[in-house]
């Protein structure tokens, strides 16, 4: 090689880090914007509702826990810290679980439509908290207390996903019929809900159909703790092997020849997309289409690299359903809309856009 071409190639390499590290440098920048925005929303989101507590109140309330202020009420404080707090710090944490969820499943599984809301494991919930609501005195004997439900609604959601992968391992084990697996399943649990429905007593109707609509409203903290540390183990497992997930988007056999674990990566990330769904929905109810729209957004703005999709696709997650669910608190004041219904408004045309896209692929 001559001198002028070894030059040559020095510049090009120069230039492609150049190049790589203006492009990190611009996600990192992305992530840093993204981080800011959720924090805004989230003050915004803590100062409106239905009641009289606004902006100011709520800084002097937060002022308050240094520097007792005697202007402040007591319904003041329990809207801003039993309330209002406890409720924005469950979209944050939900919003990034189902997130994180879709994200992992669409990218194991090379499928734009593969969500977890798609693969019935909403259905599975509702079945089990249908349980749990309609004959949660015969359970009694279990002593799970206040978390009957949610134990519940997390069994059944964890059932429906080993249902639905089981079926498609017997099967070829494709996206197609992993979907296709997922909506029969769905539609069983669905089914079974609606039985339940007809033979249950009409007073427990409203709460099973308040709670298959989602909700973000009386998670108690020990319920948010739970979905912390949940999201938080996950999130550390998914940038550890963030280099093992960018090579397997490029499919099984060129991941595997490069050596990675192809099958142990995907039944890890199979168990976590599957854990953070069960805990999100067993405390909040049926949450749709943010596993399926936040991850497709990332990839729009930040790429497929998981060391930058997971931390945009948790704030993008949780900016949303944020915002969802601080229009449904307010659009009709002082009734609240549920958060589900806004969700669904949000991810249906979307999900409709993806599936005419495929299609024309």
């Amino acid at each position: 090689m001559s001198k002028t071409e070894k030059i040559k190639m020095e510049k090009n390499i120069d230039q492609a880090k150049l190049n790589y590290m203006n492009k990190r440098s611009r996600k990192i920048l992305f992530i840093l914007l993204l981080a800011l925005a959720l924090v805004v929303t989230a003050v915004i989101s803590i100062a409106i509702g239905a009641s009289s507590v606004n902006l100011k109140t709520v800084i002097q309330v937060f002022g308050d826990v240094f520097v007792h202020n005697e202007s402040i009420t007591d319904m003041q404080r329990d809207i801003v810290f039993s309330i209002r707090v406890p409720r924005i710090i469950t979209a944050i944490l939900v919003g990034m679980a189902l997130s994180n969820a879709g994200l992992l499943m669409q990218g194991i599984f090379q499928n734009p439509l593969v969500s977890p809301y798609t693969l019935g494991v909403s259905n599975g919930a509702s079945f089990g908290a249908s349980l749990a609501i309609i004959f949660g005195s015969s359970f009694a004997f279990l002593n799970f207390g206040e978390f009957l439900l949610p134990v519940f609604a997390f069994a059944f959601s964890v059932l429906t996903m080993m249902m639905v992968y089981g079926v498609a391992k017997m099967s070829n084990n494709t996206s197609s019929t992993l979907i296709l697996a997922g909506v029969a399943i769905g539609y069983l649990f669905s089914a079974l809900v609606s039985l339940i429905k007809y033979v249950s007593d009409v007073k427990d109707l409203p709460e099973l159909v308040f709670w298959t609509m989602g909700s973000l409203s009386g998670v108690p903290w020990e319920g948010i703790a739970i979905i912390a540390v949940a999201l938080a183990g996950s999130i550390i497992l998914m940038m550890g092997f963030a280099w093992d997930l960018n090579i397997m988007s490029a499919g099984e056999e060129t991941a595997i020849s490069i050596g990675v674990n192809y099958k142990r990566i995907k039944m890890l990330s199979f168990g976590i997309s599957t854990l953070l769904t069960a805990v999100a929905v067993s405390f909040t109810g049926v949450i749709g289409f943010i596993g399926l729209v936040s991850p497709h957004i990332t990839k729009m703005l930040i790429g497929n690299d998981y060391r930058y999709s997971v931390p945009a696709s948790s704030l993008i997650g949780a900016l949303l359903l944020l915002i969802a669910d601080t229009i449904g608190r307010n659009i009709i004041a002082p009734t609240q809309l549920p958060v589900g219904i806004v969700t669904s408004m949000i991810g249906v045309p979307f999900f409709l856009y993806l599936i005419v896209r495929k299609r024309g692929k």
